[in-house]
């Protein structure tokens, strides 16, 4: 039942029938206070099925360091993404955002198409361009007071397509390999690179989350909006401060997926909601909002990862790892989802 329980969801001295559970030792008491418990039993049972399943060859460090480096990306991913979830919303412009974010990186980095050649300062463009789209997606959906899933899936198919005709449909090779040893190297104890950015990120947001007001009101936004209305807060503003965070992410993650592949193309995008959307609940965050930390959605990262990583070692069919994804994502959102917010389910 621990599995993959968001944070809060339940205490850990009591049942809801009043029995009492046995007295938890000190780490186990920080694990819930942390609202990860779960999640680490979760990663620690596919950890145990896959290392049995492969003959312990699962489990030898060069293949956790490769899940650790294959999570990077996924979870920059899922820690901008969480943040509109929290609130009570739903990107689904991700995939967009991530093509149009690419082909503008391998437009401006040294390429065989273009005499450009911005070097790091493509960093900030990266950030700057999906931090536009972010907006826009707020403002669609505030503005016009469009449900976020209706906004955000609409602009993802109109800067899918501006990625296409950009890019005239083809790859854009990057000439330009610094960012590529950067994203695919290693640092401490053979950890990738890509692995400690996102442990960077995840701090930043972890700190974000519990020490700012702006924090505070995304959490109180997703409790409760009509009492975050009542309590001052300018839910509006808060909402399209969200999407732009999460569209800067969007970009950032953009940036590290092209030059990893020095190469740009608007399907760079493409397969990736899905994913992040699994390891978000899987790592405990409430779809229904109000609950989760960026730790559980770095976490749910891991999770997935190791978990397609274990299936592709033990040469599971590929329709059978989308099923098992599938299956994995409605277990997830049905321990996680919090009906009383739901009213009748449609």
């Amino acid at each position: 039942m621990f599995l993959f329980m968001p944070q809060g969801s339940l205490s850990m001295s009591t049942l809801e029938d009043g029995m009492t559970l046995p007295k938890s030792t000190g780490l186990r008491k920080r694990l819930a206070r942390l609202g990860i418990m779960g999640q680490l039993l979760s990663l620690a049972i596919v950890l145990l099925i896959f290392g049995i399943g492969s003959g312990g060859r699962f489990l030898e460090p060069e293949n956790l360091l490769a899940i650790v480096g294959l999570a990077g990306i996924p979870a920059i991913l899922c820690i901008g993404i969480h943040q509109v979830i929290i609130i009570g919303g739903m990107d689904m412009s991700l995939e967009g955002v991530v093509a149009i974010c690419g082909v503008v990186v391998g437009l401006l980095l040294k390429n065989s198409v273009t005499p450009l050649d911005l070097g790091f300062l493509v960093v900030p463009v990266a950030i700057a361009v999906g931090g536009a789209v972010g907006a826009l997606n707020g403002i669609v959906h505030t503005r016009l007071k469009m449900p976020s899933f209706i906004a955000t899936l609409g602009i993802n198919w109109v800067f899918f397509g501006l990625a296409i005709m950009i890019s005239s449909g083809r790859s854009i090779p990057i000439q330009d390999h610094r960012f590529q040893s950067l994203v695919t190297g290693s640092h401490l104890w053979g950890i990738p690179n890509i692995a400690i950015i996102a442990l960077f990120f995840l701090v930043l947001f972890e700190i974000f989350q519990n020490r700012t007001k702006l924090g505070v009101a995304i959490y109180a936004i997703g409790g409760d909006e009509s009492l975050a209305r009542q309590a001052g807060i300018n839910v509006n503003r808060v909402k399209i401060i969200v999407f732009i965070i999460c569209g800067m992410m969007y970009g950032i993650a953009a940036l590290f997926l092209v030059t990893r592949l020095n190469s740009a193309a608007a399907r760079v995008g493409n397969m990736l909601l899905f994913p992040a959307m699994t390891a978000v609940a899987v790592g405990g965050v409430s779809l229904t909002g109000g609950l989760g930390k960026a730790r559980n959605a770095a976490l749910g990262a891991l999770i997935i990862s190791a978990l397609n990583n274990g299936m592709v070692m033990m040469r599971v069919n590929p329709y059978a790892q989308e099923a098992v994804n599938g299956l994995v994502l409605i277990a997830a959102v049905a321990l996680t989802i919090d009906r009383k917010k739901l009213g009748f389910i449609k």
